[in-house]
This record gives structure tokens, sequence and C-alpha cells, in this order.
């Protein structure tokens, strides 16, 4: 039995993938008075207006631990870095106890949506 190399292995989706797809799941399968929205942050560092380290999804429902609004960080892997300005926001929404999560491909931001009550579970 041969082992697969690292490099062989099929690569991780890419953010804009996985923020597209948890969109799309919001979009079938979202309970009612439920938002899930894209920040569009991405690589816009500088522009007026834009601001670093903000996370990757606005979530809002009725139903979400601590409050009616959170955020989601979407990473492609276990692999992927933070960056500074990624963790000063992460302290800052955890201070205020507002909901904050960084996920890890495609499954675990979907997970975070049905355990904070914003969409419904997907028949098995």
């Amino acid at each position: 039995m041969s082992r697969r190399r690292r490099d062989d292995a099929i690569p991780p989706p890419w953010e804009r993938d996985i923020q597209a797809a948890v969109l799309e799941h919001w979009r079938l399968l979202g309970l009612p008075h439920t938002l899930v929205a894209a920040i569009p942050n991405a690589k816009a560092h500088g522009q007026p207006g834009l601001t670093k380290g903000l996370a990757d999804l606005l979530v809002i429902g009725p139903d979400l631990p601590g409050g009616c609004a959170g955020f989601i960080e979407l990473k492609r892997d276990v692999y992927a870095k933070r960056t500074d300005a990624q963790w000063k926001f992460a302290e800052l929404t955890i201070a205020l106890g507002i909901p904050y999560a960084v996920t890890f491909g495609r499954d675990h931001p979907i997970q975070v949506l049905e355990a904070w009550g914003v969409v419904r579970k997907a028949a098995a």
C-alpha cells in the first residue's frame, strides 16, 4: 500500500470558493430572520473605508449565543495563518462578547452556522 505524499493530496478549496459555498448553503437552508453576508475586504487594504483584519462573514440571527450578530473568519485549512489585524479583531469581538469563529475548510463554517441557529441541518 503506497502512502500519498502531502504534495499529491487534493488541495483545499480557496477561501472565495468556501465563502461562495457557505453563502449558497445559507440561501438554501437559512432560517427566517437570519442573514449571512460577505464582508468584501480581501486584498483591499489601504482603500478608504476598509479595515484590516475584519472577518470574512457577518452573521445575524435571533439565536446566536451572546447576541444577535457574529463573525466568521474563513481559512482554507489548519495551516493557514491569521494576520496580526485578524487576531486583534478576534480579541475585540471576544472581549465584547460578540460570537466569533475561525473555521477551516468548507464544512466547518456550516457547522458553526448550524450551532448558531442560522441554518437548518441538511438531511443526512
